[in-house]
Protein backbone atom coordinates (compact mmCIF):
# COMPACT_ATOMS: atom_id res chain seq x y z
CA UNK A 1 0.00 0.00 0.00
CA UNK A 2 1.15 3.50 -0.44
CA UNK A 3 -0.21 6.69 0.68
CA UNK A 4 0.50 9.83 -0.14
CA UNK A 5 0.80 11.79 2.97
CA UNK A 6 1.84 15.88 0.80
CA UNK A 7 -0.90 16.35 -1.64
CA UNK A 8 -2.80 20.01 -2.55
CA UNK A 9 -6.02 20.10 -4.43
CA UNK A 10 -8.80 23.08 -4.70
CA UNK A 11 -12.53 23.65 -5.15
CA UNK A 12 -13.32 22.93 -8.81
CA UNK A 13 -14.26 27.04 -9.24
CA UNK A 14 -10.89 27.94 -7.98
CA UNK A 15 -8.69 24.98 -9.18
CA UNK A 16 -7.29 26.48 -12.52
CA UNK A 17 -6.76 29.97 -11.64
CA UNK A 18 -4.97 28.88 -8.02
CA UNK A 19 -2.45 26.61 -9.83
CA UNK A 20 -2.05 28.85 -12.98
CA UNK A 21 -1.12 31.98 -10.10
CA UNK A 22 0.75 29.64 -7.65
CA UNK A 23 2.99 27.65 -10.43
CA UNK A 24 3.80 31.05 -11.91
CA UNK A 25 4.98 32.35 -8.25
CA UNK A 26 7.23 29.06 -7.88
CA UNK A 27 8.20 28.85 -11.11
CA UNK A 28 6.90 25.19 -11.45
CA UNK A 29 4.77 23.31 -13.90
CA UNK A 30 1.60 21.61 -12.25
CA UNK A 31 0.72 17.76 -13.08
CA UNK A 32 -2.52 18.31 -12.30
CA UNK A 33 -5.59 20.78 -12.72
CA UNK A 34 -5.66 21.16 -8.97
CA UNK A 35 -9.29 19.61 -9.02
CA UNK A 36 -9.69 16.15 -6.93
CA UNK A 37 -10.95 13.83 -9.86
CA UNK A 38 -7.44 15.10 -11.68
CA UNK A 39 -5.30 14.08 -8.87
CA UNK A 40 -7.16 10.69 -8.20
CA UNK A 41 -6.22 9.92 -11.82
CA UNK A 42 -2.80 10.83 -11.63
CA UNK A 43 -2.76 8.82 -8.48
CA UNK A 44 -4.04 5.88 -9.49
CA UNK A 45 -1.66 6.19 -12.84
CA UNK A 46 1.31 6.26 -9.56
CA UNK A 47 -0.03 3.63 -8.09
CA UNK A 48 -0.69 5.11 -5.10
CA UNK A 49 -3.67 4.38 -3.10
CA UNK A 50 -4.77 7.36 -0.82
CA UNK A 51 -3.80 10.64 0.08
CA UNK A 52 -3.60 13.55 2.20
CA UNK A 53 -4.99 16.56 0.78
CA UNK A 54 -3.05 19.62 2.47
CA UNK A 55 -5.21 22.64 2.82
CA UNK A 56 -3.98 26.53 3.55
CA UNK A 57 -6.01 29.62 5.43
CA UNK A 58 -3.70 32.35 3.58
CA UNK A 59 -5.66 34.63 5.43
CA UNK A 60 -8.15 34.70 8.88
CA UNK A 61 -11.01 35.51 6.16
CA UNK A 62 -10.55 32.30 4.20
CA UNK A 63 -9.66 29.72 7.21
CA UNK A 64 -13.63 28.63 7.40
CA UNK A 65 -13.90 28.54 3.64
CA UNK A 66 -10.52 26.39 3.27
CA UNK A 67 -12.13 24.24 6.47
CA UNK A 68 -15.48 23.56 5.05
CA UNK A 69 -13.97 21.90 1.80
CA UNK A 70 -11.08 19.87 3.84
CA UNK A 71 -14.23 18.23 5.57
CA UNK A 72 -15.81 17.14 2.23
CA UNK A 73 -12.94 16.02 1.30
CA UNK A 74 -12.13 13.99 4.33
CA UNK A 75 -15.29 12.04 3.63
CA UNK A 76 -13.56 10.39 0.54
CA UNK A 77 -10.02 10.62 1.28
CA UNK A 78 -7.62 12.02 4.24
CA UNK A 79 -7.97 16.39 4.26
CA UNK A 80 -6.31 18.37 7.18
CA UNK A 81 -7.63 21.66 7.90
CA UNK A 82 -5.59 24.94 8.62
CA UNK A 83 -5.77 27.73 10.63
CA UNK A 84 -4.28 31.24 11.20
CA UNK A 85 -2.98 32.75 13.61
CA UNK A 86 -4.42 35.89 13.34
CA UNK A 87 -7.90 34.92 13.48
CA UNK A 88 -9.95 35.12 16.34
CA UNK A 89 -11.93 31.85 15.68
CA UNK A 90 -9.06 29.85 15.35
CA UNK A 91 -9.27 27.70 18.31
CA UNK A 92 -13.06 27.07 17.85
CA UNK A 93 -11.83 26.04 14.31
CA UNK A 94 -9.85 23.25 15.24
CA UNK A 95 -12.36 21.96 18.05
CA UNK A 96 -14.57 21.88 14.57
CA UNK A 97 -12.50 20.41 12.28
CA UNK A 98 -11.14 17.83 15.14
CA UNK A 99 -15.30 16.80 15.89
CA UNK A 100 -15.32 16.37 11.93
CA UNK A 101 -13.04 13.59 12.22
CA UNK A 102 -10.15 15.51 10.37
CA UNK A 103 -6.83 14.37 11.37
CA UNK A 104 -4.58 17.52 11.14
CA UNK A 105 -3.94 20.82 9.90
CA UNK A 106 -1.67 22.34 8.20
CA UNK A 107 0.37 26.06 8.23
CA UNK A 108 2.82 27.26 5.78
CA UNK A 109 4.62 30.03 7.01
CA UNK A 110 5.21 31.63 4.55
CA UNK A 111 2.06 32.31 3.02
CA UNK A 112 0.47 32.69 6.50
CA UNK A 113 3.19 35.06 7.03
CA UNK A 114 4.68 34.08 10.48
CA UNK A 115 7.29 32.44 11.82
CA UNK A 116 6.72 29.05 13.09
CA UNK A 117 7.75 30.00 16.67
CA UNK A 118 6.19 32.85 16.80
CA UNK A 119 4.30 32.92 20.16
CA UNK A 120 1.13 34.32 18.63
CA UNK A 121 0.75 30.57 17.47
CA UNK A 122 1.48 28.73 20.36
CA UNK A 123 -2.22 28.83 22.26
CA UNK A 124 -3.10 27.02 18.72
CA UNK A 125 0.02 24.49 18.83
CA UNK A 126 -1.56 24.15 22.59
CA UNK A 127 -4.49 23.13 21.49
CA UNK A 128 -3.57 20.68 18.73
CA UNK A 129 -1.27 19.15 21.26
CA UNK A 130 -4.10 18.55 23.17
CA UNK A 131 -6.78 17.73 20.85
CA UNK A 132 -4.43 14.88 19.77
CA UNK A 133 -4.37 16.37 16.20
CA UNK A 134 -1.35 16.18 13.66
CA UNK A 135 0.13 19.39 12.55
CA UNK A 136 2.23 19.61 9.17
CA UNK A 137 4.55 22.85 8.43
CA UNK A 138 6.51 23.56 5.37
CA UNK A 139 9.81 23.48 6.47
CA UNK A 140 12.96 25.67 5.01
CA UNK A 141 13.02 27.84 1.98
CA UNK A 142 10.21 28.70 -0.65
CA UNK A 143 10.97 29.40 -3.96
CA UNK A 144 8.09 32.01 -4.03
CA UNK A 145 9.38 34.13 -1.39
CA UNK A 146 12.76 35.74 -0.12
CA UNK A 147 14.67 34.56 2.94
CA UNK A 148 14.65 34.09 5.98
CA UNK A 149 12.43 31.01 5.69
CA UNK A 150 9.74 31.29 7.92
CA UNK A 151 9.74 27.61 9.28
CA UNK A 152 13.71 27.18 9.35
CA UNK A 153 14.87 23.59 11.11
CA UNK A 154 16.11 26.16 13.86
CA UNK A 155 13.08 27.75 14.39
CA UNK A 156 10.96 24.41 13.75
CA UNK A 157 13.30 22.67 16.70
CA UNK A 158 12.06 25.16 19.21
CA UNK A 159 9.05 24.77 18.68
CA UNK A 160 9.49 20.68 19.39
CA UNK A 161 11.16 21.36 22.06
CA UNK A 162 7.72 23.40 23.54
CA UNK A 163 5.35 21.03 22.56
CA UNK A 164 7.07 17.86 23.23
CA UNK A 165 3.80 15.32 22.99
CA UNK A 166 2.59 17.03 19.47
CA UNK A 167 2.60 15.29 16.52
CA UNK A 168 4.75 17.73 14.32
CA UNK A 169 5.53 16.85 10.83
CA UNK A 170 8.00 19.20 8.59
CA UNK A 171 8.17 18.79 5.00
CA UNK A 172 10.06 18.56 2.50
CA UNK A 173 12.68 16.62 4.49
CA UNK A 174 12.51 19.05 7.23
CA UNK A 175 13.63 21.69 5.49
CA UNK A 176 13.80 22.64 1.59
CA UNK A 177 17.40 22.95 0.49
CA UNK A 178 18.09 22.85 4.19
CA UNK A 179 19.42 19.14 4.64
CA UNK A 180 22.48 20.11 6.92
CA UNK A 181 20.14 22.34 9.29
CA UNK A 182 17.44 19.82 9.31
CA UNK A 183 19.99 17.07 10.49
CA UNK A 184 21.83 19.79 13.06
CA UNK A 185 18.61 21.06 14.76
CA UNK A 186 15.69 18.36 14.08
CA UNK A 187 17.47 15.08 13.80
CA UNK A 188 17.18 15.11 17.93
CA UNK A 189 13.72 15.81 18.16
CA UNK A 190 10.12 13.88 18.21
CA UNK A 191 10.36 15.81 14.48
CA UNK A 192 8.44 13.65 11.65
CA UNK A 193 9.71 14.78 8.26
CA UNK A 194 8.04 14.31 4.70
CA UNK A 195 9.61 13.62 1.00
CA UNK A 196 7.60 16.08 -0.56
CA UNK A 197 9.29 17.80 -3.56
CA UNK A 198 12.47 15.16 -2.70
CA UNK A 199 13.27 14.60 -6.50
CA UNK A 200 12.97 18.18 -7.50
CA UNK A 201 15.39 19.85 -4.75
CA UNK A 202 18.25 17.07 -3.18
CA UNK A 203 20.40 14.86 -4.57
CA UNK A 204 20.43 10.92 -3.88
CA UNK A 205 23.05 11.27 -1.52
CA UNK A 206 21.54 14.21 0.66
CA UNK A 207 18.13 12.53 0.30
CA UNK A 208 19.29 8.92 2.05
CA UNK A 209 22.11 10.90 4.03
CA UNK A 210 18.88 12.73 5.78
CA UNK A 211 16.29 9.96 6.01
CA UNK A 212 18.89 7.42 7.42
CA UNK A 213 19.73 9.82 9.93
CA UNK A 214 16.14 10.49 10.89
CA UNK A 215 15.27 6.82 10.78
CA UNK A 216 12.77 5.65 7.97
CA UNK A 217 9.92 5.31 11.34
CA UNK A 218 9.95 8.86 11.18
CA UNK A 219 9.65 9.66 7.45
CA UNK A 220 6.67 9.89 5.45
CA UNK A 221 6.06 9.77 1.99
CA UNK A 222 4.87 12.38 0.40
CA UNK A 223 5.31 14.05 -3.37
CA UNK A 224 3.99 17.59 -3.16
CA UNK A 225 1.89 16.77 -6.22
CA UNK A 226 0.32 18.88 -8.34
CA UNK A 227 3.86 20.41 -8.04
CA UNK A 228 5.97 16.78 -8.58
CA UNK A 229 4.19 13.95 -10.04
CA UNK A 230 3.66 11.35 -7.35
CA UNK A 231 5.48 8.41 -9.91
CA UNK A 232 8.92 10.40 -9.75
CA UNK A 233 9.17 10.79 -6.15
CA UNK A 234 8.07 6.85 -5.85
CA UNK A 235 11.28 6.40 -8.48
CA UNK A 236 13.79 8.67 -6.62
CA UNK A 237 12.87 6.92 -3.55
CA UNK A 238 13.15 3.80 -4.72
CA UNK A 239 16.59 3.99 -6.51
CA UNK A 240 17.81 5.16 -2.95
CA UNK A 241 19.61 2.63 -0.78
CA UNK A 242 16.51 1.54 1.49
CA UNK A 243 15.60 -1.89 2.91
CA UNK A 244 12.12 -3.19 2.11
CA UNK A 245 11.29 -2.59 5.58
CA UNK A 246 12.08 0.83 5.31
CA UNK A 247 10.47 1.62 2.16
CA UNK A 248 7.14 0.03 4.02
CA UNK A 249 7.62 2.53 6.88
CA UNK A 250 7.83 5.36 4.31
CA UNK A 251 5.31 4.28 1.70
CA UNK A 252 2.76 3.43 4.22
CA UNK A 253 2.83 2.15 7.76
CA UNK A 254 4.05 5.59 9.50
CA UNK A 255 0.84 7.80 7.62
CA UNK A 256 -1.66 4.39 8.55
CA UNK A 257 -0.26 4.51 12.07
CA UNK A 258 -1.11 8.58 12.14
CA UNK A 259 -4.42 8.62 10.10
CA UNK A 260 -6.03 5.48 12.23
Amino acid sequence: MIIDFHTHIFPEKLAARAVKNLGEQVHLTPHTDGTLACTEKLMQRAGVDDFVALNIAVSPKTEAHVNDFAIEINRKHHAFGSVHPDSPNALSELERLHDAGVKGIKFHNEYQNFFVDDEKAFPIYEKIERLGLVAVFHGGYDPGFPPPAKAAPERCARVCKLFPKATLIFAHLGGLSMPDDALTYLKNTSAMIDTAFMAGAYSPADAERVIKEFGAHRVLFGSDCPWEDPATTLSFLRKLHLSDDELQLILSRNAFKILT
